[in-house]
């Protein structure tokens, strides 16, 4: 679609003979009558007439060209009607040198001005032909381009709906809170009972919260302080909360709770050791900390937080970041507030 017929070897060759043939055969029905053209036709003026449909349509494409790299003017429109009268122009400096010098050299007279006049017409015709089909793909293009846009924007709005869909469901966390209580049940009703409660809150608070666009800091770490507890009956790393910021600041709902959660899927399961998440509070950052155990070709990484980067870019100038040291890996999240 990018690139136009015009440039391709087999029409460049092929298309001046029918054109160059077309403007021999124009100039004869103009000067002669029909019963004359069959006796005229072929002879020295079609050659004549074959070269310059090669030189006007190279020259045509070569201006198509350089007006395409031209950064000036900006406007598509002003662009287009200065193309049209440099082409035309020029073509007819072109059409008129080549008429000359073939009069003057093989004829042995000058031309008229009646037979310049028909020439230049006509070839200008060829010229302004090869602007137009410029310009009309040009539009084609642009239309298609936009159309183009439309769709992958509609496209993508699908697919993220589709992502906060599965986010808010979460269907791993689902089946696996489903098969703890399963197990649990049958050892432990109360127990399970209790599951099943830190299950519902958590996925109340998800589900209710969707609509909103931020929360309270407490309000995510009442739900977080669940969250962790929930995971303890997984088969994970147990985290554990350290210190904790005590700020009125906001949050986007959830964000903690996916970081603590993709904190857990990529550390190494332990019976023994916990993890203590620190949640720090800077000046212009919250800050999510934890001494790293990852397990091996899985690592927290900003590639899995794509959805919270997506999220905060909307409410802060600041990215989110990871940063990674020897002892402690380090999530910053920009802070928020309504003033």
């Amino acid at each position: 679609m990018r690139k136009l017929f015009i440039h391709k070897p087999l029409f460049r060759l092929l298309s001046p003979l029918f054109s160059g043939t077309l403007v021999y055969l124009l100039i004869l029905l103009i000067n002669n009558t029909i019963d004359e053209l069959g006796a005229n036709f072929f002879g020295q003026e079609l050659y004549v007439c074959i070269g310059l449909a090669y030189l006007i349509q190279e020259y045509s494409r070569i201006s198509i060209i350089i007006f395409k790299r031209l950064k000036w003017p900006s406007s598509f429109f002003l662009k287009t009607i200065l193309q049209i009268i440099s082409t035309i122009l020029i073509n007819i400096a072109l059409v008129s040198l080549a008429m000359y010098l073939y009069f003057t050299m093989v004829l042995y007279y000058a031309p008229n001005s009646r037979e310049l006049l028909i020439f230049n017409s006509i070839f200008s015709v060829i010229a302004l032909i090869y602007v137009l089909l410029y310009v009309s793909h040009q539009f084609l293009y642009m239309v298609n381009t936009e159309k183009l846009k439309k769709e992958e924007w509609a496209r993508q709005e699908i697919e993220d709906d589709f992502t906060d869909f599965k986010r808010g469901i979460n269907p791993e966390l689902l089946f696996e809170s489903l098969e703890a209580i399963l197990v649990v049940m049958k050892k432990d009703s109360d127990k399970a009972e209790q599951i099943t409660d830190r299950f519902a809150m958590v996925y109340r608070y998800l589900l209710s919260k969707k609509k909103d666009e931020l929360v309270p800091l407490a309000d995510e770490l009442r739900t977080l302080e669940e969250f962790l507890q929930l995971f303890s009956e997984l088969p994970y790393r147990k985290m554990q909360l350290g210190e904790i910021a005590s700020s009125k600041m906001l949050v986007v709902p959830g964000s903690l709770l996916r970081i603590a959660e993709k904190v857990m899927r990529t550390t190494i399961p332990s019976e023994v050791e916990k993890v203590t998440l620190n949640i720090l509070e800077s000046e212009d950052k919250l800050t999510i900390q934890y001494k790293h155990e990852e397990k091996i070709g899985k690592s927290l990484n900003i590639n899995d937080l794509q959805c919270i980067k997506r999220d905060y870019k909307y409410y802060a100038t600041e990215p989110v970041q990871v940063v990674h040291d020897d002892l402690y890996k380090t999530v910053y999240l920009p802070k928020l507030s309504l003033v």
